[in-house]
């Protein structure tokens, strides 16, 4: 029996194509179909809050801020929410927790996110408590440079007592000094997702997005979202971190044990898990396809104008190399790399876009005045589009990060795309955040990770021109187990 790998590039794509794996057609763009389009899920509007919701899992914000929440509403829309912050990407260690209490009136549809709704709160009181003594000395240094005086010299901070920073009786608001505001809460989705191989239901609750540039977070209103709070009445019968951080509060943060850390190699398949939310109310899925034998890679974006990804505008197919840099420094548990995109081609699927793209005859945005809903045109010959925004070649410095969910699927964790729409066309532009994660569909034939799952060792050795078809029956049972 021989191994695939070391053959050319144009074979690798004939052998991918052949198994069904790469491309929007194949068995990995029927899966994201199927995940996306075939999920069970409803979104109710006006949207039901009421209960309490938790993270499923250490989140990163743009920062990098590492926290877990806890928010609880009640019928008489109050509201209790718990932010724990921590100092490491597994949240293993509690800095501070910020408590708030408050009143949320759920407002119209949002006619910028289709999909959201609209609301306006007001805080009654917020408190910081530190859960160390150098934490508790930092914060209220903090807090006493935006109200000075605020904290007496003779007053002292304490960690694990409650400090109150805002009192609307008190009518001053020093919260400021934390960075905290809750404008999460202006906009906000739940969706009802019935799972297909067990059919359990699970509840979510969507949150506004956080701006990736920590100046302009206490002004932003989001446009999009952060990773979904569970419902704890219906959380995921196997997801431990819920049940730690449901029973926590203040005084007694939320702690993880250390995650396993999986190398980081960029290959085989990865899709996307829901239709996706971007800011400025993009709805897309992606599907990307790495071959590290010679560091290329290629992915189809499909865009749409609704949040269940129904109703298409248009499609990307993208290609070009990456590079693999070092750890991040600023990123725990990050890697950062260099893509280049080189070649590109679009497929209008509506008649919007499809006249969008006329407009332009050529200039710019491929062959002008001959563009059709469904026909796809290479674009790279006029270095991108211009209707698009895209400029080719095209190099972005990206992050990423791995790790395996409470499903033991291996999920693909990409930077977060800057809030005002650029792109990370610079080092110093590159994310210190995530994007909703991408699951592995397929790993790459190149790997140990296909070898030992289709359980032949034969297979190690190489695959010459006559026993293609002889892995390919392989990499078919590997699709069907």
């Amino acid at each position: 029996m021989a191994r695939c790998e070391g053959l050319p590039l144009a074979l690798l794509v004939v052998l991918s194509a052949t198994v069904g794996a790469a491309g929007p057609g194949g068995t990995c763009g029927r899966r994201l179909k199927t995940l996306v389009h075939g999920a069970l899920v409803v979104a109710p509007m006006p949207p039901n809050i009421t209960g309490k919701w938790v993270s499923s899992r250490c989140e990163v914000r743009p920062g990098p801020q590492f926290i877990t929440r806890s928010y609880t509403f009640k019928d008489n829309m109050d509201f209790q929410t718990y932010q724990f912050f921590y100092a490491d990407q597994h949240c293993v260690s509690p800095l501070y927790t910020v408590t708030a209490h408050g009143t949320i009136i759920l407002r119209q549809v949002s006619w910028i996110t289709r999909g959201g709704t609209e609301a306006d709160y007001w805080l009654e009181t917020v408190s910081v408590t530190s859960h160390s003594q150098e934490v508790s000395s930092y914060l209220s240094a903090r807090v006493n440079a935006t109200c000075p005086g605020f904290i007496p010299p003779d007053r002292l901070w304490y960690n694990n007592v409650p400090h109150q920073v805002l009192s609307r009786r008190g009518e001053r608001d020093c919260a400021a000094g934390l960075d905290f505001v809750l404008h999460e809460l202006q906009l906000l989705r739940v969706e009802r997702r019935q799972d297909a191989r067990d059919g359990h239901v699970t509840m979510e609750l969507f949150l506004g997005d956080i701006h990736t540039d920590r100046a302009q977070r206490l002004l932003y209103r989001p446009t999009s979202y952060q990773p979904p709070l569970v419902n704890v009445e219906l959380s995921y019968p196997n997801c431990t971190t819920c049940k730690i951080v449901q029973d926590a509060d203040e005084r007694r943060p939320p702690v993880f044990k250390t995650r396993q850390e999986y190398p980081l190699h960029l290959n085989g398949e990865w899709i996307s898990m829901r239709c996706e939310v971007r800011p400025e109310a993009l709805f897309l899925t992606r599907h990307l396809v790495f071959y590290p034998a010679n560091q290329t890679w290629e992915g189809w974006y499909a865009h749409y104008s609704d949040p269940s990804c129904r109703h298409s505008t248009f499609s990307i197919h993208a290609s070009g190399s990456f590079t693999r840099g070092a750890r991040s420094s600023v990123v725990e548990g990050g890697t950062e790399y260099i893509f280049q995109v080189t070649q590109m081609r679009v497929t209008p699927q509506d008649s919007d876009t499809t006249s969008l793209l006329n407009v332009f005859h050529g200039q710019g945005c491929g062959d002008g005045g001959i563009w059709q809903i469904g026909r796809e045109q290479d674009v790279t010959s006029t270095n991108g589009c211009v209707a698009l925004g895209i400029t080719l070649p095209h190099i972005e410095y990206e992050l990423f990060d791995m790790e395996r969910d409470m499903y033991d699927r291996l999920l693909l964790y990409i930077g977060q795309r800057p809030s005002d729409g650029t792109s990370p066309t610079h080092p110093a532009r590159r994310a210190t955040s995530y994007q909703t994660p991408l699951v592995q569909c397929l790993p790459s034939m190149d790997t140990p990770d296909i070898r030992t799952n289709m359980g032949d060792s034969n297979i190690s050795r190489r695959c010459t021109f006559n026993t293609v078809l002889v892995c390919l029956s392989h990499a078919v049972l590997y699709v069907f187990r």
